[in-house]
């Protein structure tokens, strides 16, 4: 199955994931910013954006391809990369799964400024450094607006972070049960 929890920054994406790969053996988390961030001068090329995206998609081709999960915990907010996983997953012959992580954006925003904290104080590169502190929770609460709307336009399941990691992880369980 190819996976793609999307959301706003901040609201919980990677930590899901993270639970659904420590459950299923040799699942595969794909974190496109953290191959991003080890491309060289990737904060000064905008194309980064775009090599990151492709490399992601290669590496799970062929996880995909040998047998394995692939989860994807993007914030995806132009439906472009969407329809390349769901193309991909055509092509590899997998399910395809989408869920829509939300939670209150007041939660998400101090989850995202608490985040940049820790990767300025460690001296970790992220692109979550080009957003300026004024703008974060503006910029937040838009994408998670937006992200709902397009979500519920398109049928996209919705899960609530609100009540934490567990009953996050149960009700993507359920959801993936359900659909298949």
């Amino acid at each position: 199955m190819l996976l793609l929890i999307n959301g706003a920054p901040g609201v919980g994406k990677s930590t899901l994931a993270q639970r659904y790969v420590d459950e299923h053996p040799l699942a595969l988390m794909l974190e496109i910013d953290s191959i991003r961030t080890h491309l060289g001068q990737w904060a000064e090329l905008d194309t980064s954006r775009v090599v990151a995206r492709d490399l992601a998609l290669t590496l799970a081709r062929a996880h995909l391809l040998d047998g394995h999960d692939v989860v994807v915990p993007q914030y995806l907010g132009r439906p472009e990369y969407h329809e390349r996983l769901r193309l991909l997953a055509s092509e590899t012959d997998v399910r395809f799964a989408e869920v829509l992580l939300t939670d209150d954006t007041d939660r998400i925003t101090q989850r995202f400024r608490t985040r940049r904290a820790e990767y300025a104080r460690t001296g970790a590169e992220h692109p979550e450094g080009d957003l300026s502190d004024e703008a974060v929770a503006a910029e937040v609460s838009a994408a998670n607006d937006a992200l709902l709307r397009d979500a519920i336009e398109r049928g996209v399941p919705v899960i609530s972070a609100t009540l934490g990691t567990d009953d996050s992880y149960r009700a993507l369980c359920e959801r993936l049960t359900a659909e298949h």
